[in-house]
């Protein structure tokens, strides 16, 4: 374009256009709240909330206000994307069809300089790689990717290297959910020993760790280790936290499960350099993050490789990294028919934890066809591509096809957020909470009664926001309670939660306002995420604890 890049910058975004825009970690895609819809189709993300860019003194017409530490941390130094309630719920669809916002400020001088020419109280700014993939910071890229495709119609660029990239933070409720720009790499002192430590981190969200000389650094967010580009960063980024520390890892943690891509990275660097692996169980490491001592240990999250082969996600531990965390409760073991498939389509969930007709004709009302629930039946009754699961994730998203909230995920984690958002308008009823021991004598949890008692909310005609508040209440307390009587049987009188569901507000502060109760106080860390953003930590932390012991 010719004259004030600037402001022919502001103008096209002013008419509509899509635009690319380089920052200092690399490009956002921009476009103003009027061609927010049209973004999510040329993206494929039709129902994805959209991170927005805006001044302070606009916030108020969107958002509540921040509490005081929220603006500091807003308008300091770190500038991360915030998690706030809509003044609204039901406000904005267009940019977030859940109860709240993810917003944050002008955090660069083009920044500031665009909005003094824009005309928008605001911009969407959302990364312009895919989900899980690492951030672009080419113009090259950008070109290939976003402009021959038609996805921008102009690009806004600059002619400064970006070394690192390095996507935005996010935090909600003062509570990382993303580590990343302004709070990573982050440095941490331990004492775990004199062994060089490195975790490579789970597979979803996933980061890496080294431990050398007192200190444990964590990188800033890598993304999803399911494709060649992101495997090729998570080396990169060890080959830069190597560099940075002088380290030379005698030891690599890497997560329980055989075939994640991060595994066998493990493994090459083990082969390559005569390192010992110790492979940490995904929802420990969770717990370890948190803390080294003798806790209750409440992990909660959509799955994780088990020690038994079957997919974890509700969990309750008792003990510590060095004693290796007892397994004292979980979540009722249910079916996950046709296994990815029942995270992509929640609807399967129902009937893996209520296979019976009332759930047969609930699906038929909603179009399945009698080959496709033959199918579903037969893959329940025969095990076939059918695994067994504990995960809090899983319910709740069960429970979120059953309301009717979201039948389909299209982004992750999207059916448990949006069963938030309507809980978040709901207030709850009581349930039953029921409690077993299994016959390994830990306490089981059953989810299967609370989505039965939901269906027979549901059928009763109660509302379906006051339902979702019902469910995630009673699973946080159900878990809670779990913890205590834990708590009873190993004499351990302190809890830690950690796991991607703490994420959930109203979970998070049921667990703990019922552990209070119990006179039990619930660590968390505020300075790794409650999702998998932790679990590369938790696993150096872990191999640490057993090699100072002599275990390794």
């Amino acid at each position: 374009v010719s004259g004030d890049p600037i402001e022919e910058t502001a103008k096209l975004l002013d008419d509509g256009e899509i635009l690319a825009i380089r920052g200092i970690g690399g490009f956002h895609i921009a476009c103003i709240e009027s061609a927010a819809e049209k973004l999510k189709q040329v993206l494929g993300r039709p129902n994805q909330a959209l991170a927005v860019m805006m001044l302070e003194e606009t916030m108020q017409e969107y958002v509540v206000p921040p509490t005081e530490s929220e603006r500091e941390l807003l308008t300091g130094p770190v500038h991360p994307i915030l998690i706030l309630d809509k003044r609204d719920p039901t406000a904005h669809q267009e940019l977030s069809k859940l109860h709240n916002l993810g917003v944050m400020l002008p955090y660069t001088a083009l920044h500031h300089l665009l909005f003094q020419k824009l005309k928008s109280p605001l911009l969407v700014m959302t990364s312009a790689n895919a989900p899980g993939t690492p951030m672009i910071t080419d113009t090259e890229t950008i070109i290939e990717k976003m402009g021959k495709t038609g996805v921008v119609s102009h690009i806004l660029t600059h002619n400064r290297e970006i070394v690192n990239r390095c996507d935005d933070s996010v935090v909600r409720d003062g509570y990382i959910i993303r580590l990343s720009r302004g709070l990573a790499p982050i440095r941490t002192r331990m004492d775990l020993g004199d062994r060089q430590i490195l975790g490579v981190g789970p597979e979803l969200n996933a980061n890496a760790s080294i431990y050398k000389g007192e200190f444990l650094i964590t990188s800033p967010h890598i993304g999803n280790i399911r494709n060649p580009p992101t495997v090729a960063y998570l080396k990169e980024t060890i080959e830069k936290l190597t560099s940075l520390t002088g380290a030379k890892p005698e030891i690599i943690a890497h997560d329980l499960h055989p075939q994640f891509l991060s595994t066998r990275v493990a493994r090459e660097m083990a082969d390559e350099t005569g390192a010992v692996l110790c492979p940490v169980q995904h929802h420990k490491a969770h717990i370890a993050s948190v803390t080294t001592e003798d806790v209750i240990g409440i992990s909660i999250d959509g799955v994780g490789y088990g020690e038994d082969g079957t997919i974890w996600g509700g969990e309750v531990f008792a003990g510590s990294p060095s004693s290796g965390y007892a397994r004292a409760g979980h979540l009722e073991p249910v079916l996950m028919p046709g296994g990815d498939l029942a995270g992509k389509f929640p609807e399967r969930m129902i009937y893996g934890i209520l296979p019976n007709e009332e759930s047969l004709s609930l699906l038929q009302s909603r179009g399945w066809d009698d080959m496709a629930l033959k199918i579903l039946q037969q893959s329940v009754a025969r095990r076939f591509n059918t695994p067994v699961t504990t995960s809090t994730g899983r319910v709740l998203d069960a429970a979120s096809a059953l309301l009717g909230i979201c039948r389909e995920k299209t982004y992750d984690g999207e059916p448990s957020m949006m069963l938030e958002a309507y809980a978040a308008r709901g207030v709850a009823q009581p349930m039953e909470i029921s409690i077993a021991k299994d016959a390994e004598g830990a306490y089981v949890l059953s989810t299967s009664g609370i989505l039965s008692e939901a269906y027979e909310m549901m059928q009763d005609g109660l509302d379906v926001c006051d339902i979702a508040a019902s469910v995630q209440e009673t699973l946080a307390k159900g878990l809670a309670r779990i913890a205590v009587l834990s708590a009873e049987d190993s004499g351990i009188r302190k809890a830690a939660l950690s796991g991607g569901v703490a994420i959930n507000r109203s979970i998070r502060e049921t667990i703990v306002s019922e552990l209070s109760n119990a006179d039990m106080p619930c660590l968390m860390n505020p300075r790794y995420p409650f999702g998998d953003g932790c679990i590369s930590a938790g696993q150096v932390i872990t191999a640490g604890v057993l090699a100072k012991e002599g275990k390794i």
